[in-house]
């Protein structure tokens, strides 16, 4: 039977890297993003095994238009959630982290309410977030990101509690990149930067385990585990330090 993949913010980068990935195997794949003209060069590699949907999970009736979506590729087994944003906001511009907030938390929840319904009437299914490493603790130019990843990161972790507690089938992963060399990689002290090849087959790996957690890459455990644990006066001193990051 043919897998059927929805990737959710699949235009560039990581999601467009695993549409192709998945549709070389012969899975039927949709994917949601906001740049049609992007959706459209990678329909054209996969014309007969990508769907495409203009929207943005900003959008109020994103519920509605995914849902349609789903109806029209008669179901999917595997929803992979990669839209995000991410902006560098020293000055804490309110406009820059309320869009933040509203992409990374409202669109997020909005996608994941929509195929967790789904997925609880379908009887089995598969989500998939990407979080972040930053997603351990704060940072004083990118406050509400890092905020936002944590909210996707427990947010993920408390339905596969409800999943693992209603024995529904809902297979919960989350992956949690490090540096990627796409374009939300930003920053003049990058380290470990994976290319998106690597990232991409880690990542599409650890789905297909149906991995509950994974580090993409692998090495990136090392430093979510220094993050979290570090007193905070070095862990500032590391990472929150005076020393500004300038976009690339």
């Amino acid at each position: 039977m043919q897998k059927k993949i929805l990737i959710i913010g699949g235009s560039s980068g990581l999601g467009q890297r695993l549409a192709e990935l998945y549709a070389a195997e012969n899975c039927r794949v949709g994917i949601v993003a906001r740049r049609e003209y992007l959706l459209k060069e990678i329909q054209q590699k996969f014309p007969d095994q990508i769907s495409i949907l203009k929207s943005d999970i900003n959008d109020i009736n994103i519920s509605t238009e995914i849902n349609n979506f789903i109806q029209s590729m008669n179901g999917i087994d595997i929803c992979i959630i990669t839209a995000s944003v991410a902006t560098f906001n020293s000055a804490l511009d309110i406009a820059i982290e309320t869009k933040t907030v509203e992409t990374n938390v409202m669109g997020f929840i909005r996608v994941v309410n929509v195929i967790w319904h789904h997925f609880k009437e379908k009887g089995f299914g598969q989500i998939a977030g990407v979080t972040s490493i930053a997603a351990a603790r704060g940072n004083k130019l990118v406050p509400a990101y890092h905020a936002s990843k944590s909210f996707q990161s427990l947010y993920l972790e408390s339905l596969r509690v409800k999943a693992n507690y209603e024995k529904n089938n809902i297979t919960i992963t989350e992956l949690i990149p490090g540096y990627i060399d796409t374009a939300m990689g930003k920053g003049d002290r990058l380290f470990w930067v994976a290319p998106l090849e690597k990232a991409a087959r880690q990542t599409k790996k650890a789905i297909d385990k149906k991995r509950n957690r994974a580090f993409i890459t692998k090495r990136w455990w090392i430093v979510y585990q220094l993050y979290k644990f570090l007193p905070t006066f070095i862990y500032n001193r590391l990472v929150n330090s005076t020393i500004t990051l300038q976009k690339k």
